[in-house]
């Protein structure tokens, strides 16, 4: 951090430096789309348990009779999340789900021929629906392109959607749910640009596939919402052209994957780590970029938005080797990953509305808001600022002028193991110490989220608020130690503070590592 303390200059007081944030009613970017809080949930490595026994164990006495652990509910309904992905992820083009549903004692056990091991089918897609509507969440089912058929995507649907009179609505009907389910997000293929994707293939292919895929599911149903595979991290403009070229009238999403990363046997990656949102916001930019000269070139009137169906911070065990033995899902999150998933929920709610959709990879134990156990429910730093920012940071957002020290920012990592340099074209070389966003909510209060990305320092920001507002409420959360976490040897080691303010303020002092959530009426 030596570099970084020598660039703040002047602006430093005794005990840290000096912002400023400005915010007015007036200026209203566009409305905050609640699905960029949505979570994620795929059939990986057996031993990760991100299904197996954490979302389904029929051992459990803390299970219904259906084999849903109910603790885990009880803390997504707290958690507050408006749409979950399922069932993947690469695990979705290999995934046939007829061997999903009936009498579970009946279903296959057979290799998971994506992360090895095998899947026996216990969570299938009624275990996967039903589970959904308890926790209160929104389902978003992603078809299986790479190994399956058009006829197949159809019946699921039909499954998933149809009346009870229907072929697969009496399929459904007879294994206990009469009522169509009425899912409203269906993904078509994941990462088919990616060579170690099922059904990997190039993007005139792919988008004729997926032209003929949608147009298909959407005659069977004409209320569902469609996406689509977008390009690694935007970083593909041709790929993402060419989908916008074939299918941009019969989408209504364009995926977006980005993924952050920290390596253990690293002295110190907490620069890297707390900066990585600003490579998000380069990738959503790009990626906005392609479709708003598309529609300019070509004419386009569909409003193609972006979902960044999968994103998270992965920690890595070293620097080099394997990818997947380095991988290390279980790891707690810690306060610096907090920082980085705070950071990217503000880019998010900055790019609103047209970032319409995110999912968290996973919701439960793998680089997870939730840690689970036979035991019981740890909530990670992650579930806490994931609960909040889906409470207080929703409505409108709204620009904020801000005034923070500016620092030059490592090269982010990106989702590897490995250092790398800045992207190609990558403009956010530096970037402010104080992150901001704001909300204007439909009761009128207003939210400034603050992030102190500094590892020592304090931030006194002062605050010019509309007239009539002043801050009521605070929540933060944060620790002076980068990798304090939350585990099941102490479940509350980070948590956050609220407080009530009874005075009106000018200014607020910001911990370093900390982040901060003002809520302020009139």
């Amino acid at each position: 951090m030596m570099g970084m303390l020598a660039a703040l200059g002047q602006v430093c007081f005794a005990q840290g430096y000096q912002a400023s944030v400005e915010i007015d009613t007036a200026w209203v970017t566009g409305k905050i789309e609640p699905d960029i809080y949505g979570q994620y949930l795929e059939h990986v490595e057996e031993a990760d348990e991100c299904i197996y026994p954490s979302i389904w164990d029929n051992t459990s006495p803390k299970s219904d009779a259906m084999g849903l652990r109910k603790d885990v509910m009880a803390a997504v309904r707290d958690l507050k999340v408006p749409v979950v992905r399922w069932p993947g992820g690469c695990f979705a083009d290999v995934y046939h789900w007829e061997n999903g549903i009936g009498p579970r004692d009946k279903r296959p056990v057979l290799p998971n021929k994506h992360w090895g091991g095998n899947e026996s089918h216990q969570f299938g897609t009624d275990e996967f629906l039903q589970w959904s509507a308890q926790v209160g969440t929104t389902p978003y089912v992603n078809v299986n392109l790479g190994s399956g058929t058009l006829d197949e995507a159809l019946g699921w649907l039909e499954y998933c959607n149809g009346p009870a009179t229907s072929e697969q609505g009496k399929r459904r009907a007879a294994n206990g749910h009469a009522e169509p389910y009425g899912v409203p997000y269906w993904g078509i293929g994941n990462e088919t640009w990616g060579p170690w994707e099922t059904g990997h293939t190039d993007a005139v292919t792919y988008s004729k596939i997926l032209a003929e895929w949608a147009t298909a599911m959407r005659k069977q149903d004409p209320l569902i919402k469609i996406l689509a595979v977008g390009s690694n991290a935007g970083s593909d403009p041709k790929w993402d052209r060419e989908v916008l070229r074939q299918a941009g009238d019969k989408i209504d999403y364009l995926t977006l994957h980005a993924y952050g990363s920290s390596v253990n046997d690293q002295p110190d990656e907490y620069e890297a780590v707390v900066f990585t949102p600003g490579y998000f916001d380069f990738a959503i930019r790009r990626m906005l970029k392609t479709i708003d000269e598309h529609k300019a070139e070509s004419g386009m009137k569909n409003d193609v938005r972006i979902s960044m169906d999968e994103w998270n911070i992965r920690h890595f065990a070293t620097g080099k080797g394997d990818f997947k033995k380095n991988l290390r899902r279980r790891d707690p999150r810690n306060v610096e990953d907090m920082m980085f998933v705070a950071g990217t929920l503000n880019v998010m709610v900055r790019h609103s509305p047209r970032v319409a959709m995110a999912n968290y990879v996973f919701l439960v134990n793998g680089h997870a808001p939730m840690l689970v156990n036979a035991e019981g429910v740890v909530k990670t730093p992650l579930y806490h600022v994931f609960r909040q920012y889906s409470e207080w940071m929703n409505g409108s957002a709204l620009e904020v002028k801000a005034d923070s020290p500016v620092v030059t920012t490592p090269p982010p990592r990106t989702g590897g193991m490995s250092h790398k340099n800045h992207p190609k074209n990558y403009d956010r070389k530096e970037a402010p110490l104080l992150d901001t966003a704001a909300a204007l909510r439909e009761d009128g209060s207003l939210v400034i989220s603050l992030i102190n990305r500094h590892s020592s320092d304090a931030a006194k920001v002062a605050l010019k608020l509309p007239p009539g507002y002043r801050v009521k409420r605070s929540w933060t959360m944060g620790d002076p130690d980068a990798k304090a976490v939350n585990d099941f040897a102490n479940p509350e080691r980070v948590m956050p503070v609220e407080e009530e303010l009874a005075e009106p303020v000018s200014s607020w002092t910001c911990a370093a590592r900390s982040v901060v959530l003002l809520s302020c009426e009139r």
